[in-house]
């Protein structure tokens, strides 16, 4: 436990600035699980742990200025820029689509002309309980809204009840706000907004790779997770990601010091810190079309992301596909006395085991249930983490790994 508390703390952490491409927060915290591999006594495969590839990247840098008819809002707590957004730095009018011209595509057609020299309001809280088919529509709007030149828009002013960020490998044309709803005056008709993006089109991230040798040398066991957060907006707000995912990686340390200090495992066990997920998952889409041994060689492989509570237990994706390892699992906890619950979900290509699953390789992608709720904020810090049931999860995968 105080050890993954040290790694939490350390990679949630101001001097790494959100482990995002501002800064090179990411690449920083590759360097420190490099040297943690080190100091574990991993192997690697080549001279260095690292395995380097090249994406574009979009961020927000310096100072945040946003204000709403007069009324300065705050980056973070009360507005979010989405990485996507260009430099822009002017005042502009506000339009508003009404949500029948949100729900219907004829109507907000004709809307469009008006918008020219705008920045138009989209108030998602409008379709809360839409069907999921309106939220994917919303979307796609969105991206039009962002990034069509068949319109003469300034920007966008997106209304929600909770602000989630995310990463961006693009530019767009035009600034996206995201504007908590109870932020906001009844009537919004001015923006004043100042900013300004970086956008590297080479920027180098990698993936951190190491192993402990098994009895079997050719085949393997591999735990996986991403280091990357999604780092600064600007040059004062950055998202810690305690949970997403320094908690991951502190689990897949943890492993890694106790199979390589104890006896010999079974397979080989290798352990993968991928760069670049929260931008598109880039990291092990690389790894898995550049593999450092066949993919047929993996026995298993589990994926670790977001476990820094588990009150409720845990939820394993791809429990439903791979039956009897899921059952081994259940049956460990059980006998063990563990965990609360291990639910089984189906197939969900949302995280790093996506790729390796969808080439056949046998996969879980595990991530803990219930306590602390916080997701792409600026409040994931380590001190709101519990690790409750942090040791219990220890034991449960290192005997499910010992015992493949």
């Amino acid at each position: 436990m105080e050890y993954a508390r040290s790694i939490v703390d350390t990679l949630s952490s101001p001097n790494y600035d959100g482990r995002g491409y501002y800064n090179n927060g990411e690449r920083r915290s590759a360097e420190f699980l490099s040297k943690e591999y080190d100091k574990i006594g991993l192997k690697s495969f080549g001279d260095q742990y690292f395995q380097e590839f090249r994406l574009t990247a979009n961020s927000i840098k310096g100072d945040i200025r946003l204000a709403i008819n007069g009324k300065t809002l705050t980056p973070g707590t009360d507005c979010l820029i989405d990485p996507s957004a260009p430099t822009y730095k002017d005042n502009s009018k506000i339009i508003y689509l009404k949500k029948e011209e949100l729900l219907n595509i004829d109507q907000f057609k004709r809307k469009i002309p008006a918008l020219a020299n705008r920045f138009v309001v989209v108030d998602q809280t409008l379709l809360k309980d839409e069907k999921p088919e309106v939220k994917r529509q919303m979307h796609e709007l969105m991206l039009f809204l962002k990034f069509s030149r068949e319109i003469r828009l300034n920007g966008v002013i997106e209304v929600v009840e909770k602000l989630t960020s995310t990463a961006s490998q693009y530019t767009a044309l035009r600034p996206h706000v995201v504007v908590l709803k109870g932020k906001l005056s009844k009537k919004m008709s001015k923006i004043e907004l100042s900013i300004e993006n970086v956008f590297d089109e080479n920027y180098q991230s990698q993936n951190v790779i190491g192993y402990v040798e098994g009895q079997v040398k050719d085949s393997f066991v591999v735990i996986v997770g991403h280091y990357d957060h999604l780092g600064r907006m600007g040059d004062d707000i950055y998202f810690p990601g305690a949970n997403d995912n320094a908690s991951g990686i502190a689990m897949i340390l943890s492993l890694a010091k106790e199979l390589a200090q104890g006896e010999q495992p079974k397979y080989s066990v290798v352990f993968i810190c991928f760069g670049a997920e929260e931008i598109g998952l880039v990291g092990s889409k690389y790894y898995s079309e550049n593999p450092f041994f066949p993919l047929s060689n993996i026995k298993f492989l589990l994926n670790l992301d977001i476990l820094g509570t588990g009150d409720d237990g845990i939820q394993v994706v791809n429990g439903s596909v791979h039956k009897d390892d899921f059952n081994r699992l259940v049956e460990i906890n059980k006998e063990k006395d563990l965990l609360k619950e291990v639910k089984r979900r189906g197939k969900a290509c949302i995280s790093d085991h996506c790729f390796f699953s969808e080439q056949g390789v046998p996969s879980f992608y595990i991530y803990t249930l219930g306590g602390a709720s916080h997701y792409h904020d600026v409040y994931d810090h380590a001190e709101n983490l519990t690790l409750r049931e942090y040791n219990d999860l220890f034991l449960l995968l290192k005997e499910f790994i010992v015992s493949e």
